[in-house]
């Protein structure tokens, strides 16, 4: 395994016989960053290494870069990634290529660890959230209390119910006063209105 990917880091043969059906200058800048993307892999910088790598592809295509892209994304633990890019090797790479049997194991030994690995857990359930009540609710919740726990009105009758005992004795009075006034001084009630009393004999 690690024969196989110092093997593969190393492109300057494959630079070397393809350089004339390409732009010179794309090949010299694809070699740029595939020396700085070898560079970063030995130095276990394997992100900085992808951006390299993937820079130099894209000038000049080889489809060893996309090994040297797999080794790196499986460096880094994403081994989906890294099954892509062996894929898309096995699939640009011409038949004869010395390196596609042992991508071949690598993608085996790939595919036997991904299915190996438990299922990711199900995302934890959304907690229901009671919305707030609105401002307007908020102030008109106090206000309907006050008005339900305020004691009812009194009646005028419950309220002054004084006035009726009291007006009571008052027309009585003035009933017995107008009763005395109004009889006559003598014995004989014949001229009476409102009634006689006889005097108690002496």
């Amino acid at each position: 395994m690690r024969g196989l990917a110092k093997a593969l880091l190393v492109l300057a043969l494959a630079f070397g016989s393809v350089a004339h059906a390409d732009n010179a200058d794309a090949v010299a800048r694809a070699r740029t960053h595939f020396e700085a993307g070898r560079a970063l892999y030995n130095l276990g910088n394997y992100t900085d290494a992808i951006r390299e790598f993937s820079a130099g592809y894209q000038l000049a295509p080889r489809p060893q870069f996309l090994v040297n892209l797999g080794q790196a994304y499986r460096k880094l633990g994403k081994l989906d990634r890294a099954r892509e890019m062996y894929r898309r090797f096995l699939k640009e790479a011409p038949p004869d290529d010395p390196d596609r049997a042992q991508v071949q194991q690598l993608l085996k030994l790939l595919d036997a660890e991904l299915a190996s690995r438990p299922p990711p857990a199900p995302p934890p359930a959304a907690t229901p959230v009671t919305p707030a009540p609105s401002p307007a609710a908020a102030h008109a919740a106090p206000v309907a209390a006050l008005t339900a726990t305020a004691p009812p009105k009194k009646s005028f009758v419950r309220k002054n119910w004084w006035i009726f005992p009291v007006g009571a004795v008052v027309l009585t009075g003035l009933v017995v006063g107008i009763y005395f006034a109004a009889r006559p001084s003598g014995v004989d009630c014949s001229s009476a209105t409102l009634g006689c009393i006889h005097p108690m004999m002496p």
